[in-house]
């Protein structure tokens, strides 16, 4: 009896750090629907409705991703002092209001200031930060796994979501669409957030649904790990940042300019539309992949690996002359929506959970200069060339540097284990 009383504790706390993750597909999916993937959809109608050029447009959006990889050690340490779950709660909150305030603005200095201070600031806590600085608290074996999965949620965020504001948008503009996106982050993200925890030791548990030992008690909540000076002096940390500016502007380049490069190939705006959800619904089990392969092995090495793939696919956007080709290049650049899930892994494997969020931060300020230039780059690019075949030649060599900068990186964590 006491070892059927002991197995089925095990479970009842392995079940809830998988609950947990469940809760965060929720944010997840409405940031990554909306704000990361989703923000596309915006650039030809806020054109044609204000009357603003290609570059100015593109700056708007890549901005807005420079304000929240500014914001990023800020939130992070936020997150690291009162938890994930405060500061994902007043995230969705805002982006919500944001979202509304966007729909009613009504020139373009105000659709700036809107789209760069409450989306801005709060777009990637609720894509991506608060949801992986909760998911590392509850996981440490299984890890790149966890992360990975919760690219499901990114998956059907953006097979549900993306349609749907394009649906909107043709029919009945971007203002309406807008004030959509602002419905979806909040039921997506309030109630599932408020029903989260920080950590499994709030609950009496351990990560991985580890049983404590009797008598000893449970650790701090935050102890392990290095402090993000600590890590901020290793070799890791600076090559791990390489690759997010490389990988994080080859992401934003063509995730920014995605339906407007179908368009330049020839394909319709709502076809293209369909072409980025199809391919981000592949990303999810791409990702869960890439998860088990890199618990397995190295995060950084399967990384590596998945900036490849998604290179060659812009390599075959790049040159296709016919649409199936097309939809092939989408297919392999779906691998990309892994790499930050598999990056954060790396993050939280190498460097522990005393400041991970502040560590995870400090890397996403570092590659702010990718995730802005890239876009920006590619949008006055075409304005001069009226094409993106320059831009995609550019974006392809980033991908292949950042494969460089992952595989470093594996190298140097295997040395400073040693020498530790």
């Amino acid at each position: 009896m006491t070892f059927l009383s002991s197995t089925l504790d095990r479970a009842r706390r392995s079940f809830y750090g998988w609950r947990m993750l469940g809760l965060m597909l929720g944010p997840r999916a409405a940031g990554t629907g909306i704000f990361i993937v989703g923000s596309t959809l915006f650039i030809i109608p806020l054109e044609e409705s204000l009357g603003i050029h290609r570059g100015v447009s593109s700056l708007l959006f890549a901005l807005s991703g420079l304000v929240g990889g500014l914001s990023a050690p800020l939130s992070g340490a936020l997150m690291d002092r009162f938890g994930p779950r405060r500061v994902l709660l007043v995230s969705v909150s805002v982006m919500t209001a944001g979202y509304v305030l966007f729909a009613v603005s009504p020139n373009i200095v105000v659709v700036f200031v809107v789209f760069l201070v409450p989306i801005g600031l709060t777009g990637l806590n609720v894509a991506f930060n608060a949801s992986s600085g909760l998911v590392n608290n509850w996981f440490d074996r299984s890890k790149a796994t966890a992360m990975s999965t919760m690219q499901v949620g990114s998956g059907l965020g953006v097979l549900a979501l993306v349609p749907a504001l394009a649906l909107i948008i043709d029919a009945s503009g971007w203002r309406m669409a807008a004030l959509a996106a602002a419905v979806a982050v909040f039921a997506l993200g309030f109630p599932t957030t408020w029903a989260s925890r920080d950590t499994p030791e709030e609950m009496g548990l351990l990560p991985d649904g580890a049983a404590p030992q009797e008598g000893g008690g449970l650790p701090a909540a935050h102890d392990g790990g290095l402090s993000t000076r600590a890590a901020m002096r290793t070799p890791t940390f600076w090559l791990i940042t390489a690759a997010a500016f490389c990988f994080g502007g080859a992401s934003a380049g063509v995730g920014i300019h995605f339906v407007p490069i179908m368009v330049w190939k020839g394909i319709d705006p709502v076809a293209g539309a369909l072409i980025l959800t199809v391919s981000t619904a592949f990303g999810a089990p791409i990702a869960l992949v890439a998860g088990r392969l890199a618990d397995r092995f190295s995060p950084s090495w399967v990384a590596g690996i998945v900036a490849l793939t998604a290179g060659a696919g812009v390599v075959m956007i790049n040159v296709a002359e016919q649409t199936w080709v097309i939809w092939a290049g989408a297919l392999l650049v779906s691998a990309n929506y892994s790499l930050y899930s598999l990056l954060w892994a790396a993050v939280g494997r190498a460097f522990g959970r005393r400041a991970y969020s502040t560590i995870r931060g400090s890397v996403m300020a570092g590659s702010i200069g990718g995730t802005t230039g890239t876009p920006i780059l590619a949008g006055f690019l075409f304005e001069r060339t009226e094409s993106y075949a320059l831009a995609l030649w550019v974006i392809v060599g980033l991908w292949a540097a950042a494969a460089v900068f992952l595989t470093v990186s594996t190298r140097a964590r295997r040395t400073e284990r040693l020498a530790a």
